[in-house]
């Protein structure tokens, strides 16, 4: 048990994965459950195999783990060292040893490593050329800037080659990452999401019209899908990459939404217009 790293992990409702990432890394060191409040097995889970937990306030219980959320954890943690932890990870022992030593050291502020995404019990995302590390979840809480964190980019670590390093790019030595949700659970938690990434980018000034909305999304579709080798995994792979066409297609209309001004009650009233139209027509013929 290594005495200077924090697990922590972010559940709500997670009784039936829960266990797996608990067996996966209950003898690496300590861990800390931070719950946004399940109403199912998941604090019983916990209360049976003594696991600690806290529960989210309201302020840091929503379910995208934006900003609040991990301030609130990292106060709540001792260590300086972290392993930033969701029920959908599995973490290979060669790499929790990488992680155990540097943390003895005490010299790096960050490590950058792998992700290999499974979906429907095969892999689906496992670049084939220039496999870069480029995911970040073992960090020091002092390294994180909460003033440039995006969405997918919650904690906002630029990586610095005097201070972290980029670990091999191989399975070993990779997270990988479960996408256990079906086709209509996928919609439903990311487009969460994409309403805040499309916020974020019209906040920054940023607009988008025809093309951005139809041919961006697409290039980025093709892109994705040779080169994270999804296109050898048969149908999980298209469907992995088809859904994050899906994202990105719901960020681009958001986004051209927001540059036109048509929130729901602006759409209702454009509509309505119309209405008022039609009825007055139809009453004088």
């Amino acid at each position: 048990m290594n005495k200077n790293i924090t697990i922590m992990i972010f559940t709500r409702n997670e009784e039936n994965r829960l266990p797996y990432i608990y067996e996966n890394l209950k003898n690496f060191c300590e861990i800390i459950v931070f719950d946004g409040g399940s109403t199912d097995g998941t604090l019983d889970y916990c209360d049976k195999n003594n696991i600690k937990y806290l529960i989210r306030p309201a302020h840091a219980a929503d379910d995208t783990l934006e900003e609040n959320t991990y301030k609130w954890a990292h106060e709540n943690v001792s260590t300086e060292y972290v392993l930033n932890v969701i029920c959908s990870h599995f973490y290979p022992k060669e790499l929790l040893d990488k992680f155990s030593n540097i943390a003895d050291e005490n010299r790096l502020e960050a490590v950058y490593h792998d992700v290999v995404v499974h979906r429907y019990g095969q892999v689906v995302h496992k670049p084939i050329l220039r496999r870069v590390a480029s995911a970040c979840n073992f960090y020091k809480k002092s390294t994180v800037n909460f003033e440039q964190a995006k969405i997918h980019d919650e904690l906002a670590i630029q990586f610095n080659k005097d201070n972290m390093i980029r670990l091999d790019a191989r399975d070993e030595l990779s997270l990988h990452l479960f996408q256990d949700d079906d086709c209509h659970g996928f919609i439903n938690k990311t487009s969460k999401y994409a309403t805040i990434e499309a916020n974020q980018r019209f906040m920054a000034g940023k607009k988008v019209g025809f093309t951005g909305v139809f041919f961006k999304p697409l290039l980025r579709f093709f892109y994705s899908y040779f080169r994270s080798g999804a296109f050898i995994h048969g149908m999980p792979g298209l469907i992995y990459s088809v859904l994050n066409l899906v994202y990105d297609f719901n960020v681009n209309i958001v986004l051209w939404e927001l540059s036109h001004d048509l929130s729901q009650r602006k759409v209702i009233e454009k509509n309505n217009l119309v209405r008022e139209k039609l009825i007055k027509n139809s009453n004088n013929p």
